[in-house]
């Protein structure tokens, strides 16, 4: 039985330039009503469903403005509360600020337009600036300069620049490489172009790529930022960084990961740089890939855990699916399309457990771009394949009032992100509208439409009620506010019970907790509140793609 695989998280992370956030609303002592929406709003023809939510049963009618509806049926009790209603007022178009009201209770108040999601783009995208390892556009000052010394030939490689992966100071290939590729398709070039003069240097060779740059010994005292890291590899403190090529197989000094080849993180890698315009290392990696099929995983050293990809034909896929698009050579079209078939759906949609990144990045993007470039057969193959998932992901869904039909696994914003995004990406591919509410819910349980209330952008909006002390090193040591990262999100409770390592301060939410799932706006909490550079990303390109 293949064991559980997570990525390790302990006591250091960190953060961006201090915003306002707005004032934080507390359950009101007594209070036994919420209403819940997205803060930040809604295009115009969006659908749009508030969640009313009750200790006691509740009937008739609640305003939007000068919109009125009836509540509707009793949706059963789920979570920390007994009783749900879906409000729905999707035929209000007009644009203008608004609050849902229900008596004497009412939503934090939210915007309907056409550019609503303008101002949250920009708080990702500033969120990507703060998390730059080398130059940083933020702080001002440079880090790890010295990266990094191959700890296999003892060899000085040039590996600066990329982005620290999340509140440590490790920088992950596996999520820079898709960063990379989804900030070029999400039209942010020069953040894109960033993270890819990196990956060309993670491939000096044509047998050798990193998938690691640092490891989890960065999480040792002393507690400090990015440019102050003191970390020891065992060539002194705040020295060079330790290179961890990926060898295909199970590595590790002490635990092993179960990795067993190479073209999960050559295949992305390539297309992230086929993306970019570097077409002869494309290639390169692309040969690497398909000389070595498996995937690669990242290096334990202390404690036992590291993500664990399992998928690598979507990453073949989207390599010759990319080069393809680039040199328009039909054998990279014949190829994408046979890697397609054994990509086939994404496994994971509609199970209520997977392991931590076992199925990276959660939707397979070769195929949408693959589709236009197909013949008939495969098109309709292509748009199948994101249509069972969804399917599966509409059953979950249906069984609870909030309409989640994603796992709450460790990072479950990305599973929430990638279910919407795949929605929109099947929209536009077949001008099928059957699954435009399913993707506008999990949008929304981003911004605020979830049980507690609370949007997992950080600081985003400044007037709501957004997550507002993360795990990240910026807030514990300087109270400089990360926004716009993207936090991982509430958890079963048994996996925030069994990564639990000090006592959470502030009970705010506690209202709020529950068997179906906990999440905790505390700088403790590494498992629900700690941003993520893969999730920010992903949250950027739902967005733009939703917005256009």
């Amino acid at each position: 039985m293949k064991r559980r695989l997570m990525r390790w998280r302990w006591a250091y992370r960190l953060v961006i330039p201090a915003a306002v956030v707005g004032a934080v609303p507390l359950a009101a002592a007594g209070q036994s009503t919420w209403i819940r929406a997205n803060q930040i709003g809604y295009l115009p023809d969006d659908p749009k469903i508030a969640l009313l939510s009750s200790e006691q049963p509740l009937e008739g009618e609640f305003t939007v403005g000068d919109f009125r509806g009836r509540i509707g049926p009793d949706q059963g009790a789920w979570g920390p509360f007994a009783h749900n209603y879906r409000l729905d007022f999707s035929d209000l178009r007009q644009p203008g600020r608004y609050v849902v009201q229900f008596g004497r209770v009412s939503s934090l108040p939210f915007s309907i337009a056409d550019k609503v999601y303008t101002p949250a783009l920009q708080h990702l995208l500033s969120f990507m600036h703060l998390q730059r390892c080398g130059d940083n556009p933020v702080t001002g000052k440079k880090c790890h300069a010295e990266d990094a010394i191959d700890v296999v030939t003892g060899q000085r490689r040039d590996l600066r620049g990329g982005w620290h992966d999340a509140g440590d100071r490790l920088k992950h290939m596996i999520t820079t490489s898709y960063c990379v590729a989804a900030l070029f398709l999400g039209d942010a070039k020069e953040e894109a172009r960033y993270g890819a003069d990196l990956l060309v240097r993670i491939h000096p060779d044509p047998d050798t790529i990193y998938v690691q740059i640092g490891d989890d010994r960065d999480h040792l005292p002393p507690n400090t930022l990015w440019h102050d890291d003191q970390s020891d590899y065992g060539w002194g403190p705040g020295g060079p960084r330790a290179a961890w090529p990926a060898t295909g197989k199970p590595q590790g000094p002490k635990y092993l990961n179960e990795s067993t080849g190479l073209a999960s993180l050559a295949g992305r890698t390539a297309a992230a740089l086929a993306l970019a315009g570097n077409i002869e290392k494309a290639e390169s990696l692309y040969r690497l890939a398909q000389k070595h099929p498996g995937c690669a995983m990242s290096v334990p050293v202390r404690a036992p855990y590291y993500y664990g990809e399992s998928t690598f034909y979507d990453d073949l896929e989207w390599a010759a699916t990319e080069l393809y698009i680039a040199t328009r050579k039909p054998a990279y079209l014949k190829q994408a399309v046979e890697y397609a078939h054994l990509a086939g759906e994404s496994k994971w949609m509609g199970s209520l457990r997977h392991g931590h990144y076992e199925f990276f990045p959660y939707v397979n993007l070769a195929h949408w771009r693959l589709h236009p470039h197909a013949d008939p057969e495969t098109r309709q193959a292509l748009a199948g394949y994101y249509r069972a998932g969804l399917q599966r992901v509409k059953e979950l869904a249906r069984k609870n009032p909030y309409r989640l039909g994603t796992p709450l696994v460790w990072c479950s914003t990305n599973d929430v992100v990638a279910a919407a995004t795949q929605a929109l990406l099947y929209e536009r591919m077949t001008g099928d509208r059957q699954f435009r509410s399913l993707a506008a819910e999990a949008r929304d349980w981003i911004f605020g439409r979830n049980p507690w209330g609370v949007s997992f952008v950080i600081g985003v909006p400044a007037s709501g009620d957004a997550a507002s002390k993360p795990h990240h090193l910026f807030w514990k040591l300087k109270k400089h506010l990360p926004v716009g990262g993207l936090v991982d999100g509430p958890v079963y409770k048994d996996i925030n019970d069994s990564l639990k390592f000090s006592e959470f301060t502030g009970a705010r939410l506690d209202r709020f907790q529950s068997e179906v799932g906990v999440y905790h706006d505390v700088f403790e909490d590494f498992s629900t509140n700690e941003p993520i550079i893969d999730g920010t990303v992903s949250l950027l390109l739902l967005l733009s793609l939703w917005q256009e």
